[in-house]
């Protein structure tokens, strides 16, 4: 006699409302698997649809309420006295076909859907009790404007597709009367109910946060919202969140991390998506021009970027009020979908090889790399036809490895170079080939690598030397030298931590038999010297400050610029600025070093910021970016030091915040009596 039992499910893992717990949540994988996602910005913005060039359309409303004179110039125009809110009534959604929606994304070649639900001024696409009750007025689609659940109509038709329906949510209200009033009466009685009725009665496979930055996430609640999404939620196994949960919890915790139109920011051992929209603004702007529109062959690349790096690429569509999504952007989203239908393979269900690219000289991408787990197959995708012959630098195959073009299945020759390999191509033919950028072959079987190895420097105590420890998850061996020389499998073998005696280039690999050699990770080993306290003349309570107003790429730009003044501050703020954009602000003077002491420095801004300390460079954060921490280290002795930071601001929001720790010291903003001038 057999008797059938039932299989015990493992016990599922059960989430504490504390980010230590909250952040080993495995990111699902079908968003893993997926790399394509289309942004929706659509809203009581739509109706205006303008902003000056550069500038986000759906910000419209805060552009009228913050002295933006073009948005207010316009407004005047096309509306008279109509308020905003008013706006609603022309916000109809006439022309709003969800399956035709549907139909043109799954063409495109996308995977996900993120649209939004509610933005910034509050009114929501889906029948909110909260928005109407509220605000004391008709403010969501189903009361005010098309009188219709637009978010619900899109996740039925996305349902129909391959596509994933999911939604973008943004936590505060630049003018809803609770939240002007109290935060956290605003999040127990508006924020909180509305996320929850999403959740249990859209059941959204992406729940994508934004406004956060007012805030902390203690006051948002989002530990302990995070904690029931993912314990008890309809959607708990399969919904993917992200990062943007309260001040200073971007890049750190919550999900998926989001830059913002930061091509060059990627995270090796982190998930990440990168956003963008097709021309500057993530809502519909009439003011942009066709040729302020990437071309699909820019925004294939930029699919490919991410793609490499071992990201997603989350790209935006703005639909006008009627509900027509404009035709350029229909048009974009075809044609990058033809060029999905052929190269998908190096796309879908890929992740990050031993390393993203390979560029030349000038740091310019030759070819990027996408890698299949499962098969081992390596993909490589080149911008252009490369001619005769392409040459992977340091990637050595197995005799008889297929090697094929992706598109018209031809199998291309190829011989080893030395360390090189070297890839015969035919004569470029476009009776076979119809893409006219980005060809991709297959190399199968060919991209099992050695795990690449991951470096901790921790400086314990007072020690000014650093204690070195690489580590691997695959068991492979890790070879390093300490001479700027390429390790080899004869180089030194790691087997436990070390101390650097004296500053050092650390270069190690890792080997694996079978494997490619995992990717070569160059690192300084800094011995930090103690320098000296300074000997000002006098010792004057603050910093001296100049400020800037112009419309900054660098904080280079501010030696190009002329002040417009100069003050005492008592510290670095955010507050100091001459105007809210388009300025910048320089600190010189002393910071007070409390003991002698390796001190860790943190700078985190929006936009850019640049510290130095004795002369030397301690952080460099410059340039235009949303708001990021940097880090870095100088040792002092006790007493006064050279201090400068420059700081720019360029639009939308601004951060400026400087903090410090050493042995015995936490982490801490330095108080007013640390910075001194003459």
């Amino acid at each position: 006699m057999f008797f059938c039992l039932p299989a015990l499910a493992p016990e599922a893992q059960v989430y504490a409302p504390n980010w230590e717990s909250l952040d080993k949540r495995p990111v699902p994988q079908w968003y893993q698997d997926a790399k394509f996602g289309i942004f929706i910005h659509w809203g009581v913005y739509s109706v205006p649809a303008f902003r000056t060039k550069g500038e986000y359309a759906e910000w419209y409303q805060n552009g009228l309420n913050s002295g933006d004179t073009a948005a207010i110039a316009f407004h005047k125009r096309q509306y008279g006295d109509l308020t905003y809110y008013q706006l609603a009534d022309r916000f109809r959604a006439a022309l709003f076909n969800p399956d035709d929606w549907a139909h043109l994304i799954e063409k495109s070649g996308a995977r996900y859907v993120v649209l939004t639900s509610k933005h910034h001024d509050g009114f929501a696409l889906w029948p909110s009790k909260e928005a109407t009750r509220d605000w004391g007025f008709p403010w969501n689609a189903v009361e005010a404007g098309p009188h219709r659940d637009l978010l619900g109509d899109l996740f039925t038709a996305l349902r129909k597709t391959s596509v994933h329906p999911g939604l973008y949510y943004s936590l505060y209200e630049w003018y809803n009367p609770i939240w002007l009033k109290d935060h956290k009466q605003y999040v127990a009685q508006h924020e909180w109910p509305q996320m929850k009725d999403l959740v249990n009665n859209y059941k959204p496979e992406v729940f994508w946060t934004d406004g956060e930055w007012d805030e902390t996430a203690e006051t948002w609640k989002s530990q302990e919202f995070l904690a029931w999404l993912y314990n008890e939620s309809p959607i708990k196994d399969k919904v993917v969140t992200y990062d943007r949960w309260g001040k200073g919890v971007r890049f750190k915790h919550g999900g998926v991390f989001t830059p913002e139109y930061q091509p060059d920011v990627s995270f090796a051992d982190h998930y990440y998506e990168e956003s963008r929209g097709m021309g500057y603004s993530y809502g519909y702007n009439r003011n942009e021009d066709a040729w302020d529109y990437n071309s699909a062959e820019t925004m294939i690349g930029q699919l490919v970027d991410k793609t490499s790096g071992g990201g997603n690429f989350l790209l935006d569509i703005g639909p006008d009020a009627d509900g027509k999504i404009p035709p350029i952007m229909q048009e974009r989203l075809l044609q990058i979908g033809e060029w999905m239908e052929t190269n998908h393979e190096a796309i879908y269900n890929t992740s990050r090889w031993r390393t993203p690219r390979q560029t030349d000289a000038s740091g310019k991408p030759e070819c990027f790399f996408t890698y299949n787990k499962n098969t081992k197959d390596l993909f490589v995708i080149l911008p252009h036809w490369p001619g005769s012959s392409f040459t992977i630098k340091d990637l050595a195959i197995a005799p008889g490895t297929r090697i094929e073009l992706l598109e018209s299945r031809q199998i291309l020759n190829a011989h080893q170079n030395g360390k090189d390999l070297e890839i015969e191509f035919p004569v470029y033919d476009p009776a076979t080939i119809k893409s006219k950028y980005y060809y991709t072959m297959r190399l199968a079987g060919a991209g099992d690598f050695a795990d690449n190895p991951r470096l901790d420097l921790q400086y314990p105590g007072n020690l000014l030397k650093p204690i070195v420890n690489i580590s691997v998850r695959d068991g492979s061996q890790i070879r390093y030298t300490l001479d700027g020389s390429i390790p080899d499998e004869n180089a030194t073998l790691f087997t436990k931590p070390f101390t650097a005696q004296q500053s050092a280039v650390l270069t190690t690999r890792s080997f694996r038999p079978g494997a490619l050699p995992g990717n070569i990770l160059v690192a300084p080993l800094t011995v930090y010297p103690l320098l000296p306290a300074a000997h000002p003349a006098a010792k004057k309570q603050g910093l001296q400050l100049t400020r800037y107003e112009l419309i900054p790429e660098t904080v280079k730009d501010l030696d190009k610029t002329t002040p417009i003044g100069d003050t005492v501050s008592s510290r670095p703020s955010i507050n100091d600025l001459s105007r809210a954009d388009n300025a910048g602000l320089l600190y010189t003077g002393y910071v007070q070093a409390p003991r002698d002491a390796l001190y860790t420095w943190y700078l985190s801004v929006d936009d850019g910021a640049v510290l130095w300390i004795d002369g030397q460079l301690v952080i460099d954060h410059d340039g235009k970016h949303a708001n990021t921490e940097k880090s870095g280290k100088i040792a002092l002795k006790k007493g006064p030091h050279v201090f400068k930071l420059a700081y720019i601001q360029a639009g939308s929001d601004k951060a400026l915040k400087l903090e410090y720790s050493a042995n015995g010291i936490e982490r801490q903003e330095l108080p007013a009596t640390a910075w001194v001038h003459e």
